[in-house]
């Protein structure tokens, strides 16, 4: 907190947060260090009164998040977004104390105690109710966490000396919830979806290297193409064009256009042939993706994967 240049110091501190503040439509990580920079002596006012254990939680978080907002009316030069909200205030928390405190999002924690027939309820707007419940509920989830021996062997098994020890198991109990609201919350739906996979039966012959070498061909892999894979990858390695372009943004087309482009651009450069169906027409997608019908709690009508070699979760 003294540090002599404090938004060096702070773009430092969350240097590798990667997609934790920084995401599609979603940069809180950029907007709090430029705020530093305009005004480090607010800025660092902020955090102080934030860390401050001794006020009540939410209160802080609503305190950083009224902050932004003035920051954003003095130094924003017209941005329309601070990008500081309960998320991404939850995350510097859980970066300061880890063995206290989780990240939070409410589509996740609405997901995890519906999943789990848990007494919390969660609601948009709520914001007080919301952040307390949440805590509550991942404090029990933690405490359930601790008694399973199992899983706290096979995490130790896999900590190396880089890696945060976690002795109160906090940050496991957000990859648990992240698991139950991405995966485990699916299991209903996949089990109502075809399950039939498309595209299995043809093989571009591509290694994980060639992949690697096409990546950094930006011939190839355009900034557009980039961005659909990694959205694709951030969602879980599998997702519709419609889910998708719900939580990113852009246009169904743009991922469906884009990703027949870019297989495109991968059979030019490496001279492999596209998958064909029966009827001789040419399936682009299946150079990129396996794909299945989709299941009828799922948005959208058909499911792309990212192929094996390319991507391995």
């Amino acid at each position: 907190m003294n540090a002599p240049d404090f938004a060096e110091m702070l773009n430092c501190a969350l240097d590798k947060t990667y997609n934790l503040l920084a995401s599609a439509n979603n940069f809180p990580k950029g907007r709090i260090v430029g705020f530093a920079k305009s005004a480090p002596k607010e800025v660092r006012a902020m955090f102080i009164a934030l860390f401050d254990e001794s006020k009540d939680v939410f209160e802080r978080m609503d305190a950083f998040k009224l902050q932004s907002t003035v920051l954003l009316e003095k130094y924003g030069n017209g941005a329309a977004q601070h990008y500081q909200y309960e998320n991404a205030i939850s995350t510097y928390l859980w970066l300061r104390y880890p063995d206290k405190y989780y990240i939070y999002k409410l589509g996740e924690v609405k997901t995890v105690a519906s999943e789990l027939e848990s007494d919390y309820h969660f609601k948009k707007g709520a914001y007080a109710d919301n952040i307390r419940n949440f805590l509550k509920l991942y404090d029990e989830i933690s405490i359930a966490l601790k008694a399973d021996t199992e899983l706290v062997n096979l995490l130790q098994s896999q900590l190396t000396d880089t890696c945060y020890p976690d002795p109160k198991l906090k940050t496991l109990t957000i990859d648990v919830g992240f698991y139950i609201s991405r995966y485990y919350s699916q299991k209903d739906a996949t089990a109502g979806a075809a399950t039939d996979w498309y595209g299995t039966e043809y093989d571009p012959g591509l290694s994980v290297d060639d992949w690697s070498k096409l990546l950094k061909d930006e011939s190839v892999f355009t900034t557009g193409a980039l961005e659909i894979m990694k959205r694709i990858k951030d969602y879980g390695g599998m997702a519709s064009c419609t889910q998708l372009a719900v939580k990113y943004g852009e246009t169904k087309n743009f991922y469906n256009s884009g990703s027949v482009a870019l297989a495109r651009r991968v059979c030019e450069s490496t001279g492999i042939s596209p998958a064909t169906r029966e009827d001789g027409s040419t399936q682009w997608w299946a150079v990129l993706y396996t794909g299945r019908d989709a299941g009828k709690d799922e948005e959208g009508s058909f499911i792309w994967k990212l192929r094996d070699d390319f991507y391995r979760p």
